[in-house]
C-alpha cells in the first residue's frame, strides 16, 4: 500500500511547488465532461496580501491540472483545465484560493456548429473532428475503433458543439464515448487488473434492479423503393449474462404482453436494414439499464475501466460508468463508482430514436439531375462555414403519383424552403421556392390580380383578373383569352395544326377566314354545304372544277351565266339541253351549228 501521502498528487503547470490542497473531488462520467474542485493553500504564508492573491488569480486561471492517484500498484492518471477561482476569505483576510476545472473535453465544446459530413463513416467523422483541436495528446488514432462500420450517405451536425455532435451519435449507434482521464476514447472500453474485494477494498457495496420492457417495434417508411419497412423484438438476443441481468429478462412476462402488433413510427431509418438495427441497439440498451452496480474504493478505478468485483464467492465483471474521486484532505483518497456488467452489448445510454432537431430554412440549389430520375435536388444551406452542401432531397409537388401528376423542379441557383420532417436535420425535403431581393417577381402588382407560371426560357401562362389569360411562348406563339371584349386570340408565327377525329365549329353570327397564299382542301369521302342566303365566290385567276364522278345542279330558281369572253361547252360524249318549256337561243351575230355527222332538228 503507498503511504498516505503519496496515494494523491496534484500538479499546476504553472506552479513548481507542492500542491497543498484540501475537499478534492473528481466528477467523471461516460459521455460527459469531467469536473473537479479543490480549495488551495497556494502560499505558506500564514497572512496573504491581496495583492498576491489577485496576481494568483490571473495567473493560473486556465492552467492544466495533472492528478495523479496511487494505491499499492495501482496508478490512475486525469487532467483538466482551470475553468475558474476563486478567492477564499478566513476573517477578513485572504486564505487560499477554491479551483474548479473541467476536462479537455472542453475543447470539443467550445462552439456550436452546423456542416454536414457526407460519404463518410462513423470513425471518419470523429478522427476528423477530434484532429481539429491541434492536440497530439487529446486522442489516440488505435483508441478510435467503433463497432458500427457503415458508410453514412449525410451526416449532419445540427447547431451542436462538437462533443455533443459525437455525444448523439454514440448514443444514437450505441458507442462507447468517453474521456478515460488523459485521451478520448470511442467504441471501446478498457481492460485493467483491479480486483475489489467486498468488506476489504471495497464497501458500501449496492445492487440495484430495475424490471422494465425490453420490447420494441418500429414501423417507418423507405421512399426509395416506396415500401412500408418494420421491426419488433421481445428482447435483445444478445444481452449480458450476468445473473442478475438475466434474472430482468425471464421476469419480461410479469411487465409486458408478449404482442407486438402495435410499434411506434420512426423516420430514423431509411431501410429495413436501418430499422433493424433500430429494434436491436433500443433492446440491447434496456438490458444494459437492467441492473447497476456501485460501492467506494480504496483503490483507483478509471471510467470505461473493466474491473472485477468479488462478493464472498461471486463475482461480477464490470464497466464503471460514473466516478467520483475523493480526498478531503491532502493524502487521503476513496473512489465512488457506478458500475453495469461488462458484456453488456451497448452502453447504458444508447438510444436509436435521437436526432438533431432542425427548423424550416432558406436554401440554394445547386444539383437538381437527380441520377435516380425522382426529381430530387442537392441544395446548399446559409451556414457559416464548410460542409454546407446536402445530399439529394426529395421535392413536394402538390400533385403525385405513378404516371401522373404536377411536377415542378427548382433550378440551379433558386432559392427554396427545406423543411425536416418531424424536426429530424437528417430527413430534410424542399416545400417550395422562394422569390428574393434579387429574384423579384414579375407578376407582382398592387392589386394582387395578376397570377401565373414563367419558366426559365420565357414560357408563359397568365392570369389577369376580370382582364385575360395568357398562353405564350418566345417564338410569338400566343393564346390569349380576352374578358373585357369576350374574344380569344390565337397567333401562330409558323405553322398551326390540328389534328382530332371530329373538329366541329359553331358559329352563331359572322365567320370570315383570310389566307394570304394559298388555300388547300382535301377532303376523304364527302363534303356538304348548307347556306341559308346567298354564297358568293369571287376568283381573281382561273376557277377549275375537277371531278372523278358526277357532277348535278339542282336550282330551284334561275341560273344565269354570264362571260365577258368566249364561252365553251365541251363534252366527250353526248351533250343534252332538256327543258320543259321553251328553248330560246339569241345572237346577235351569227349562230352556227356544226355536226360530223348529221343534224336533226325537231
Amino acid at each position: 500500500m503507498s503511504k498516505f501521502s503519496e496515494q494523491v498528487h496534484i500538479s499546476i503547470s504553472s506552479f513548481e511547488k507542492n500542491i497543498i490542497y484540501y475537499d478534492f473531488q473528481l466528477s467523471q462520467k461516460m459521455a460527459d465532461h469531467h469536473y473537479f474542485s479543490f480549495t488551495w493553500q497556494y502560499t505558506g504564508k500564514a497572512i496573504i496580501d491581496p495583492e498576491d492573491q489577485e496576481k494568483a488569480i490571473s495567473k493560473y486561471i486556465g492552467s492544466e491540472v495533472i492528478f495523479t492517484f496511487k494505491v499499492g500498484s495501482i496508478r490512475l492518471m486525469s487532467k483538466g483545465i482551470i475553468e475558474g477561482l476563486k478567492s477564499v476569505d478566513l476573517h477578513g483576510s485572504p486564505a487560499g484560493l477554491h479551483v474548479y476545472g473541467i476536462s479537455h473535453t472542453v475543447l470539443l465544446d467550445d462552439n456550436e456548429k452546423s456542416r454536414i459530413f457526407l460519404k463518410r463513416n462513423l470513425q471518419q467523422i470523429v478522427l476528423e473532428i477530434f484532429a481539429e483541436t491541434n492536440s497530439g495528446e487529446f486522442y489516440q488514432r488505435e483508441a478510435i475503433v467503433p463497432t458500427y462500420k457503415k458508410e453514412f450517405s449525410n451526416k449532419p451536425q445540427y447547431n451542436e458543439t462538437s462533443f455533443n455532435f459525437l455525444k448523439r451519435l454514440a448514443t444514437r449507434y450505441g458507442q462507447w464515448y468517453y474521456f478515460d482521464g488523459m485521451r478520448m476514447q470511442f467504441g471501446q472500453t478498457k481492460a485493467s487488473n483491479v480486483k475489489l474485494i467486498n468488506g476489504s477494498s471495497l464497501h458500501k457495496f449496492t445492487i440495484e434492479t430495475k424490471l422494465a420492457s425490453h420490447k420494441s417495434s418500429f414501423g417507418g417508411y423507405d421512399y426509395t423503393n416506396a415500401s412500408s419497412i418494420r421491426s419488433s423484438s421481445e428482447k435483445t438476443t444478445t444481452g449480458s449474462r450476468d445473473r442478475f441481468a438475466v434474472s430482468m429478462g425471464f421476469n419480461q412476462g410479469q411487465i409486458a404482453r408478449r404482442e407486438l402488433k402495435v410499434g411506434a413510427y420512426t423516420n430514423n431509418a431509411n431501410n429495413k436494414d436501418e430499422i433493424e438495427e433500430m429494434v436491436k441497439l433500443q433492446t440491447s440498451a434496456r438490458d444494459a439499464n437492467c441492473v447497476f452496480y456501485s460501492g467506494i474504493s480504496y483503490y483507483p478505478i478509471g471510467l470505461g475501466q473493466v474491473f472485477t468485483i468479488q462478493n464472498k464467492t461471486v463475482e461480477h465483471e464490470l464497466i464503471a460508468v460514473e466516478v467520483i474521486h475523493h480526498s478531503e484532505i491532502n493524502g487521503n483518497y476513496s473512489c465512488e463508482f457506478k458500475a453495469i456488467p461488462a458484456d453488456v452489448a451497448v452502453p447504458h445510454y444508447t438510444n436509436p430514436k435521437i436526432f438533431a432537431l432542425a427548423d424550416s430554412q432558406p436554401a440554394k440549389v445547386i444539383d437538381n439531375n437527380d441520377p435516380e430520375k425522382m426529381g430530387r435536388v442537392k441544395v446548399e444551406y446559409y451556414w457559416n462555414g464548410w460542409g454546407n452542401e446536402s445530399d439529394w432531397m426529395r421535392v413536394e409537388q402538390l400533385y403525385a403519383g405513378k404516371e401522373r401528376g404536377i411536377y415542378f423542379r427548382p433550378e440551379i441557383g433558386d432559392e427554396v424552403r427545406v423543411v425536416f420532417e418531424g424536426g429530424n436535420a437528417e430527413r430534410p425535403y424542399v416545400s417550395c421556392s422562394n422569390y428574393n431581393g434579387q429574384a423579384m417577381p414579375e407578376f407582382f402588382d398592387s392589386e394582387n390580380s395578376i397570377k401565373g407560371w414563367k419558366l426559365r426560357f420565357g414560357m408563359l401562362f397568365k392570369f389577369i383578373e376580370k382582364i385575360g389569360i395568357w398562353l405564350s411562348d418566345p417564338s410569338g406563339n400566343e393564346l390569349h383569352m380576352d374578358e373585357k371584349s369576350k374574344s380569344t386570340t390565337l397567333t401562330v408565327p409558323e405553322t398551326f395544326t390540328i389534328n382530332c377525329k371530329n373538329f366541329v365549329i359553331n358559329v352563331e353570327e359572322n365567320m370570315t377566314t383570310n389566307v394570304v397564299v394559298s388555300k388547300n382542301d382535301t377532303i376523304g369521302l364527302n363534303h356538304t354545304e348548307n347556306i341559308g342566303g346567298i354564297k358568293q365566290i369571287g376568283v381573281t385567276g382561273d376557277f377549275n372544277a375537277i371531278i372523278d364522278g358526277k357532277y348535278s345542279e339542282h336550282i330551284k330558281g334561275n341560273l344565269e351565266s354570264t362571260t365577258e369572253k368566249d364561252r365553251h361547252d365541251h363534252s366527250k360524249e353526248s351533250l343534252n339541253t332538256y327543258t320543259d318549256g321553251n328553248l330560246s337561243k339569241n345572237s346577235q351575230k351569227n349562230i352556227q351549228n356544226n355536226s360530223g355527222e348529221q343534224t336533226r332538228q325537231n
